[in-house]
């Protein structure tokens, strides 16, 4: 999963906008979780980690679907 997410992160264009919807997705700062989740460990908590790619995904696919 982690994998996952290290190769899914890099492709997205608004990785600011892109961490203000997880932060209010799990409630969380969203400086922790630039910090502590995209660093360069990519230390996304496991029970997270699911939808984190879930969001990955669609966000990308959004962008695509913009820029197309």
């Amino acid at each position: 999963m982690v994998k996952n997410i290290k190769q899914l992160f890099p492709q997205i264009e608004n990785k600011y906008k892109f961490i203000l919807l997880l932060s209010k997705e799990f409630k969380i700062k969203p400086s922790s979780i630039r910090t502590n989740w995209f660093s360069t460990f990519y230390s996304v908590p496991d029970k997270h980690q699911k939808r984190v790619v879930q969001l990955l995904q669609n966000t990308i696919k959004n962008q695509n679907l913009i820029s197309a």
